[in-house]
């Protein structure tokens, strides 16, 4: 008689193989989709592990992504940048492909890669209270100063990241909500359309939690459209409390999608894990690290 752990090891396993797995109630045999979902049952006890760190260049990831060749790649491992500035960001694999052919221009193979924990010190969404867009750029977020100082090429984060990481940042397509009106302030979405949401960007509050809290649902960033939770949120919340600075202590951040019922307010994460909303003028949220490679 053969023990289970004297059986040789298998590689290249399919949804159809059979597993025999030892569990405490004694050993069964179980189907590939049924071992998938107990094992995701105890590795995924109180959230996604940390992974192991990537070796390979980012020319080596952004090849990979494009081919979707995703070998070795797992959520939760993560590959350490140095900012100009000396700042050290931890970015971990927050999902693989998962908006792959989605798109009013179908988008293909990508990694989203989302920081361990935020960017050191706080940063406001916008001078003024306001989470509207404005006559020209009418989604929220793209009007905000907070994507002008991820984004700005001279200036922003995305000038201090390493040399050998920005030629393989693409643009994140996304469905965002639009909120403008010429008559004054409004304190609900308008519309929605199809944008390009930058090369740094935040989270929404359905990719963070996977439902709407203080969002709103039916318009881009709030419940529907190509809007997914990201697979590193699920299961616990030990990648969604996030520090400020690499290590730091646990803090506040700011995600992409503006409050529902309030034009001054966006969403947030509370210190505590919790779905939040902020006054957009607040300076001491803070913002993570998001960027795509494929």
């Amino acid at each position: 008689m053969i023990k289970t752990n004297e059986l040789p090891s298998k590689t290249g396993f399919k949804k159809t193989d059979g597993f025999i797995v030892d569990m405490a109630n004694g050993t069964g045999r179980l189907s590939g989709t049924e071992a998938a979902e107990f094992m995701k049952e105890i590795f995924l006890q109180g959230g996604v592990p940390y992974g192991k760190e990537l070796t390979e260049s980012w020319a080596s990831i952004n090849g990979r992504a494009r081919a979707e060749d995703f070998e070795g790649i797992h959520i939760g491992d993560f590959k350490t940048i140095t900012l100009t500035t000396g700042e050290k960001v931890v970015m971990e694999v927050a999902g693989i492909n998962p908006y792959r052919k989605c798109g009013d221009t179908e988008i293909g193979g990508h990694i989203d890669f989302i920081s361990r924990d935020c960017l050191a010190g706080g940063k406001r969404m916008n001078s003024s209270d306001t989470n509207n867009g404005t006559a020209t750029v009418k989604h929220p977020w793209l009007a905000s100063e907070l994507y002008q100082t991820l984004n700005d090429e001279t200036n922003g984060i995305y000038a201090k990241l390493p040399t050998d990481l920005k030629p393989y940042i693409i643009t994140k397509r996304a469905l965002l909500e639009e909120r403008y009106s010429a008559g004054g302030a409004v304190s609900e979405d308008t519309s929605w359309s199809w944008a390009n949401a930058g090369k740094l960007w935040l989270p929404t509050e359905v990719e963070v939690f996977g439902h709407h809290t203080w969002s709103q649902p039916g318009f881009g960033t709030g419940g529907g459209g190509c809007n997914l939770q990201y697979p590193i949120f699920y299961g616990g919340s030990k990648h969604i409390i996030k520090g400020d600075g690499n290590g730091g202590s646990r803090c506040s951040w700011w995600e992409l999608s503006a409050h529902r019922t309030y034009a001054t307010h966006f969403c947030s994460v509370g210190d505590y894990g919790l779905a939040g909303r902020d006054n957009a003028s607040h300076t001491g949220i803070r913002a993570p690290l998001c960027f795509r490679i494929g």
